[in-house]
């Protein structure tokens, strides 16, 4: 499995079009049998998808939120689908939160988790980002 992160432009039955965040390359990406009648995929999200296999799968999904709740003992992110959701922060991906700071949000299958911030409508930190979901993914395509 080789992992690369991508907005989604458009979507239609078997799959969507996606823009690659590492070079701004268009392509078409099936879904996954994971994802597929399971996870609505939408454009603008953030996506992560198998590049290993043709055509490329999407293997997972992050929605955008924005921080309206920070204390020391919580988190609040609002999906800006007005869904407001208590989310958390993992250790290894330490960030600057503040009010009203753009996030990339996901469930793990465990909680909500704050992965990254969004900076120009893409992750600000793909690589370390890619990182912390490699293994989570691929220990979730295993079973």
């Amino acid at each position: 499995m080789k992992l690369e992160l991508a907005i989604v432009t458009q979507c239609h039955s078997n799959g969507c079009d996606v823009t690659l965040c590492k070079d701004n390359q268009e392509v078409r990406a099936a879904y996954s049998p994971l994802i597929k009648n399971r996870i609505h995929i939408q454009p603008e999200q953030l996506i992560a998808l198998d590049s290993s296999i043709e055509p490329p799968e999407i293997v997972w999904r992050w929605l955008k939120g924005v921080v309206i709740e920070l204390t020391d003992q919580s988190i609040i992110v609002d999906d800006l689908q007005g869904h407001p959701a208590s989310v958390t922060l993992p250790a290894k991906l330490p960030l600057a939160l503040h009010i009203n700071t753009d996030v990339w949000v996901c469930s793990t299958g465990k909680r909500y988790e704050i992965h990254d911030l969004l900076l120009e409508g893409k992750p600000s930190q793909s690589d370390r980002l890619l990182g912390y979901i490699t293994p989570i993914i691929k220990e979730i395509y295993q079973r």
